[in-house]
């Protein structure tokens, strides 16, 4: 089932479609379709986020009624083209082409530990949408930048998923390898339109993966398009506060000290999260989830399966659950049974499925958390 939020984005594709058709009927349905979703957002929300809503329901039913006095066969009404642009931000705009298409059907309960980065975005995102007059009160606007960095497979891309799962918004997707282009001012004019277009959503959460290629540090022999890049990225995230709508940029990277030291300061990303391996709780609640509907024997011990995984990441624990699946069911068809996982089928996987983190890959984030906070 559609949530009203991808009916809204649905309405919006097929109003940019229909204009770009040039057919106008159609285009005028679609988006006073778009305003009747915008209108039911804005009442299911509260503070500034329904008056953002509301804004855009009236400038897509002043769309629709634009669309609906222009001829049907030019466009052109008294002699002057008329503007039949959707509202910026809208599916089909400049930036568009990240925009994750499926609301991510993801939620916090599905990610264990990372209490820190749940707490940051509980304070700086959802107390302010839950309590906007305590928010105002304090002088507080939701939304903001937040760096989560760490070693590969720890659960940064899954975490910003499911922020956009909380929020019921649109979930822009972009690494550092595709904003990047070869050709003059286009990897910051594609970062600008990214930023442009989550920024005119009411609510929305934009995730930058591999931002260290994106931002890379600048120095006296940095090459000249690197460095244009980071001053539009600042340039672009001061300014997102000044916008009634929220905004929440997620930065992640596996390698932090590669960052510009700019996008550090205050004012970009405001909160800086290490995501490290899950400790004990978290990997005990990991396996739980991996093997949720399959039945284990007896001598199967959860517990001590996650004491004996210490520093595996999460995908690490993942790739151990599914060696141990696949295991179990080899047997079962075998011997024509059913499929139970054994201890021995997750110690053999243990032994085929080395971790990824290491001692000397944590070092350095040790390091670098000693040297900058």
């Amino acid at each position: 089932m559609q949530s009203m939020t991808e009916k809204k984005q649905a309405f919006e594709a097929a109003c940019a479609a229909a204009v770009k058709a040039r057919n106008f009927a159609e285009a005028a349905k679609a988006a006073s379709g778009a305003a009747d979703c915008a209108e039911i957002l804005a009442s299911r929300t509260t503070g500034m986020v329904s008056e953002a809503y509301a804004k855009e329901a009236r400038s897509w039913r002043d769309l629709a009624k634009k669309i609906s006095a222009a001829p049907q066969g030019g466009g052109r009404q008294g002699g002057r083209p008329t503007c039949l642009t959707p509202p910026c931000g809208a599916a089909g705009a400049d930036g568009g082409e990240w925009l994750v298409a499926e609301k991510p059907n993801i939620t916090f309960d599905d990610i264990a530990g990372m209490e820190d980065a749940k707490r940051v975005i509980d304070e700086m995102v959802l107390y302010p949408m839950q309590s906007p007059e305590k928010a105002r009160a304090l002088g507080l606007n939701p939304g903001g930048g937040v760096l989560l960095f760490g070693p590969p497979g720890t659960g940064k891309t899954m975490l910003g998923k499911a922020i956009a799962g909380a929020l019921d918004a649109p979930f822009y997707y972009a690494s550092g390898a595709d904003l990047r282009s070869k050709w003059y001012g286009e990897s910051e004019q594609r970062l600008s339109q990214l930023l442009k277009a989550a920024k005119a959503q009411p609510v929305a959460v934009v995730f930058l993966d591999e931002i260290e290629s994106l931002l890379p540090k600048r120095t006296e022999g940095s090459h000249a398009a690197d460095n244009r890049v980071v001053t539009q990225f600042l340039a672009d995230l001061g300014g997102f506060t000044d916008s009634p709508n929220l905004l929440l940029v997620l930065g992640a990277t596996n390698k932090p000290w590669d960052i510009d030291e700019a996008v550090f300061r205050t004012g970009r990303f405001d909160e800086k999260v290490y995501i490290g391996p899950p400790d004990l709780a978290a990997r005990e609640k990991i396996l739980e989830l991996n093997l949720k509907g399959a039945q284990t024997a007896a001598d199967v011990d959860l517990p001590a399966l996650a004491a004996a995984m210490e520093n595996a990441s999460g995908s690490d624990m993942a790739a151990v659950v599914s060696a141990a699946k696949r295991a179990a069911l080899g047997r079962a068809i075998r011997m024509d049974a059913d499929p139970i996982l054994t201890a021995a089928d997750f110690e053999d996987a243990r032994r085929r499925i080395p971790l990824s983190i290491t001692c000397e890959i944590l070092a350095p984030y040790k390091d670098f958390m000693a040297r900058r906070f």
